[in-house]
C-alpha cells in the first residue's frame, strides 16, 4: 500500500485514535447539564470545540492546568448564570478527573493502524500525558510498535508549535516530505505546516464543526474517521502513479 513519496505516518492521540468525546467531552456535557438542564448538547459541542481550538491555536506552552482553564472559560460563553457558573466549574473539573484516563479507541482504529503498520513507519506526536499513552498501550497494542511516541512530556513547546511533530520525524528517520501528519484540530494543521508537512484532517466526532474550522486552513485532505485512510492512502498512490 505504500504510496511513492510516504513513507511515515504520525498521529494525534485525542479526537483521531481515542476519543475525546469519552475523554473530556462527557465530562462537560454532564456538569452543563447538572448545570443548567435545558441546555442543548450541539451548544455544549460548540462551546468545547470554539474554546479548546482558540486556546490550542494561540498558546505553544500548555500550562498543567489547561483542561481546567478550558472548563473556566466555557463556563463564560455558555450563557450561565453566576450560580450556573460555580456549580459548572466545580462538576467539570471533579468529572474531568474521573474521565482523563478513559481510553476509547475510535472506530475501527486498531484494525487501521494493525494494517498500515504492515507498510508504514509510524509515530504518535500528542500533548497528552505518557501517563495516558502508557495506559492506551496496553488497550491499543499497536501503539507498543510505533516507531516513536512523542509525548507532552517530551517537549517544551505545544502545538501549533511544530517541536513535537519536527521531533517525530527526527525519530522516524525520514524527512519532513516522506510524512504525513494526521490530527482533528486547527492546531494540528498549524503545526503541521510550519513543519512542511502535509496534513490530514480527521473531523472525527465534531464533523460540521471541525469541518467548518477546516475551511480557512485547508490541510491538504479531510476524512471522516481514521478508518478512512488507507482509502485515501490508496488514492494518493493512485494520482503518484499517473
Amino acid at each position: 500500500m505504500t504510496t511513492h513519496g510516504i513513507k511515515g505516518l504520525l498521529f494525534d492521540y485525542d479526537g483521531v485514535i481515542s476519543s475525546l468525546m469519552a475523554r473530556v467531552g462527557w465530562s462537560y456535557l454532564y456538569a452543563l447539564k447538572k448545570a443548567k438542564p435545558d441546555i442543548k448538547r450541539e451548544v455544549v459541542n460548540e462551546a468545547l470545540y470554539s474554546t479548546a481550538q482558540k486556546l490550542l491555536t494561540t498558546t505553544e506552552r500548555l500550562s498543567p492546568l489547561y483542561i481546567p482553564q478550558i472548563i473556566a472559560k466555557v463556563s463564560n460563553i455558555s450563557g450561565l448564570n453566576f450560580f450556573q457558573k460555580v456549580k459548572f466549574v466545580i462538576t467539570g473539573v471533579i468529572m474531568y478527573n474521573k474521565c482523563k484516563m478513559i481510553v476509547v479507541p475510535q472506530p475501527g482504529a486498531i484494525d487501521t493502524l494493525s494494517l498500515l503498520a504492515k507498510d508504514y513507519k509510524m509515530g504518535l506526536v500528542t500533548s497528552a500525558k505518557r501517563e495516558l499513552i502508557n495506559k492506551a498501550s496496553e488497550q491499543i497494542p499497536i501503539l507498543k510498535e510505533f516507531d516513536v511516541l512523542i509525548t507532552r512530556e517530551d517537549c517544551v513547546y505545544s502545538k501549533p508549535h511544530p517541536e513535537g511533530i519536527l521531533k517525530g520525524i527526527k525519530g522516524l528517520g525520514l524527512f519532513a516530505s516522506d510524512c504525513l501528519y494526521v490530527g482533528d484540530m486547527p492546531s494540528d494543521v498549524i503545526a503541521s505546516r510550519k513543519a512542511n508537512v502535509k496534513v490530514i484532517g480527521i473531523l472525527g466526532e465534531f464533523k460540521e464543526i471541525a469541518q467548518k474550522s477546516f475551511e480557512s486552513l485547508k490541510p491538504d485532505y479531510i476524512i471522516p474517521y481514521l478508518k478512512d485512510l488507507p482509502n485515501l492512502l490508496r488514492k494518493i498512490k493512485g494520482k503518484e502513479e499517473m
